[in-house]
């Protein structure tokens, strides 16, 4: 039971601290516009700024889609919006290759303003060819396209926030001295530490179905004291508190005061705890709330198992 208190007290301090890491991923991605960057980038390879840039370049200066994109901020990626329906896709597009002050009456009349020899001409014509020959079909086929492409713009992001969480791990575990050797040296031989941790995080698995989301959605540029902010915020959750007090995260003077092998385990403790914070908050959410289930029910069987006491009143008889 004691070994079972020390997996939960890991598992819930990869959590948070994974959970502080997301929310640092996240709200400097909204500073930085990663996500419109990642939008412009699938925009331009759809419609092939490489090779062929006036089609692009009329998509950007679209009314519709210049109202959408974001304000300038300090050290902004891209301007872009975060988030382009395929509808709007489709209608910016249409209209970027119609001719001028002509309606359209046909699916030629889309195709013929992509300039000859484009890969984006080749990719439309193949989208007639499939059969979408009205107007209403040919959009509804290049709303899916559009969704296609943003499904793979995604996983360029995710990728993306992966590899950065490695480095906001490794800086967080620094910051913290969260030592993973050490997290699990002080709960094996703290009785009371791990159990507070158990309790918490049995609290926590009981009064959430689903990861509870601290980062907020900024719909405007975030300023550096904002973030500060939104990590601030974190940080003074009941949960954070806690588990910081209870381990002792943070430094000391003595921690300093170390020999030198004592360092080189630290830097790979705190390698260790940066690899577990890179795993995200919801894989180590779904690992608590199955161990939590695993202990729960094994405490319902060892108190099942009991023996049992039956009173006969009528007798005043008593059985053990």
């Amino acid at each position: 039971m004691a070994m079972l208190e020390v997996i939960i007290g890991m598992i819930f301090t990869f959590m948070l601290l994974s959970l502080l890491g997301t929310t640092l991923n996240e709200l400097a991605s909204a500073w930085r516009g990663w996500r419109g960057f990642y939008l412009e980038e699938a925009l331009k390879r759809m419609l092939e700024f490489s090779d062929k840039k006036e089609v692009f370049e009329k998509f950007m200066r679209n009314p519709l889609f210049r109202q959408m994109m974001q304000h300038k901020a300090p050290l902004r990626k891209s301007q872009a919006p975060a988030y382009l329906s395929s509808a709007n896709f489709a209608s910016i597009l249409t209209n970027v290759l119609k001719q001028k002050d002509k309606a359209i009456q046909s699916v030629d009349d889309i195709i013929n303003g992509v300039p000859e020899g484009s890969r984006l001409r080749e990719v439309l014509e193949q989208f007639k060819e499939e059969g979408h020959t009205t107007v209403e079909a040919f959009k509804s086929r290049m709303q899916t396209w559009f969704d296609d492409v943003m499904g793979q713009s995604s996983g360029w992001y995710k990728r993306h926030l992966q590899f950065v969480t490695f480095f906001v791990g490794f800086g967080i575990a620094v910051v913290l001295n969260a030592d993973s050797f050490q997290i699990y040296s002080h709960l094996t031989t703290n009785a009371t530490s791990r159990q507070k941790l158990s309790t918490l995080a049995k609290a926590f698995a009981d009064e959430n179905d689903t990861l509870p989301s601290l980062t907020p959605s900024p719909t405007a540029p975030l300023t550096g004291g904002e973030i500060k902010q939104g990590v601030k915020d974190f940080i003074n959750t009941t949960e954070f508190r806690t588990v910081s007090n209870v381990l002792g995260l943070g430094w000391t003077r003595t921690d300093l005061l170390v020999k030198p092998h004592t360092w080189l385990r630290r830097l790979l403790g705190w390698f260790i705890t940066a690899l577990a914070i890179s795993l995200g908050a919801p894989f180590w959410f779904d690992i608590l709330k199955k161990i939590i289930t695993i202990k729960s029910t094994g405490n319902a069987e060892a108190s099942g198992g009991q023996p049992q006491v039956i009173i006969n009143a009528a007798g005043s008889e008593v059985k053990r």
